[in-house]
């Protein structure tokens, strides 16, 4: 009895983990093909990066067994970088980086560009400023993938 008890929970255990890995690579495959159609695809299933009219786009996939990957648009010649995290659930999380000279801001948007945490005056500063940037960038994002 025990020698089937204990190939039971042996074939359980690997049964739970195909269907998790199963699970994983279904959903963020199909989350992630949209984003990567048009990317240059490079080795081991990584994807390159596009350049096209100043801007750079680029996808991030989930790591094994995470949902959340990114994606990027950055005008380098301005110092300015979108990030686009696809929540597994439908939406968007929205983050911009900023620099100027040797400083640098990280900061958390909603869709309409206005900073996440309204407690920092810098943050909101430092959109209103690069507001025409911020604009381009998400312009650029939903043309690129059609996010909306």
């Amino acid at each position: 009895m025990n020698k089937i008890n204990g190939k039971k929970i042996i074939i359980f255990i690997i049964l739970v983990f195909a269907v998790l890995n199963a699970s994983w690579f279904l959903i963020t495959t199909i989350r992630y093909n949209k984003f990567v159609k048009d990317l240059p695809k490079v080795k081991y299933g990584s994807y390159g990066t596009k350049k096209e009219d100043g801007y750079n786009y680029s996808v991030k996939k989930p790591d094994y067994l995470h949902y959340t990957g990114n994606l990027a648009v950055n005008n380098s010649e301005k110092g300015e970088l979108l990030i686009i995290w696809p929540l597994i659930s439908g939406g968007y999380k929205y983050g911009v980086i900023l620099q100027e000279k040797q400083e640098s801001w990280n900061i958390y948007i909603d869709e309409n560009m206005k900073p996440i945490d309204k407690d920092d005056p810098y943050a909101a500063q430092k959109i209103e400023e690069h507001k025409a940037g911020v604009k381009a960038l998400i312009s650029k994002a939903n043309e690129m993938w059609n996010l909306k």
